[in-house]
């Protein structure tokens, strides 16, 4: 499998999601990361693929639901955030913070915004608000399942129960913990 994720039609190539990577660990040396529980190299390698993943979920889920968001409702989100942060200087250390490289920082307030008006329809729609966790990860589930997810063993198994990228044994259970 030369692709890192693959969903749907839509390939997501290892040096995509390892230039994520690249990102966040650059931006980590600008920022005091002392107070912070900064992911590991292979928990960040999963997460990112991860994340690539997500963002083709919820971009269909959103098709399916008719849900549209404009770029310009991504840049008041993005003006919003700046600004509940205390300004632009503030972002890197948020994105660091976040395990989020400022490249997909956009991708990420769309998804955002799709799950908000899931949320918000959900309820409008008759839901309960402590149903809408369980109606969402099901919904996430069902969509994985439709569009089919294909991941590089370099970032671990994909569960397609839980649609996430489980993290896998690299030595296929040839080393063991002491007893």
């Amino acid at each position: 499998m030369s692709e890192g994720v693959s969903i749907g039609d839509k390939d997501f190539s290892i040096n995509q999601i390892q230039q994520s990577v690249d990102q966040i660990l650059e931006s980590r040396k600008t920022v005091d990361t002392s107070q912070l529980n900064n992911l590991s190299a292979p928990d960040l390698l999963r997460g990112q693929a991860q994340f690539f993943i997500a963002s083709e979920i919820f971009s269909q889920i959103a098709t399916d639901l008719s849900i549209e968001v404009t770029p310009s409702e991504i840049a008041d989100r993005r003006t919003q955030i700046i600004a509940s942060l205390g300004g632009e200087s503030k972002l890197p250390a948020a994105l660091v913070g976040a395990n989020l490289a400022a490249s997909d920082l956009d991708t990420n307030l769309k998804t955002l915004i799709i799950s908000e008006r899931m949320q918000s329809n959900f309820i409008n729609s008759g839901g309960l608000e402590t149903e809408y966790f369980a109606y969402l990860q099901d919904l996430i589930v069902k969509t994985a399942k439709k569009l089919g997810v294909k991941v590089n063993p370099k970032y671990g198994k994909w569960n397609s129960e839980t649609a996430s990228i489980d993290a896998s044994d690299s030595t296929d259970g040839a080393v063991t913990g002491l007893p």
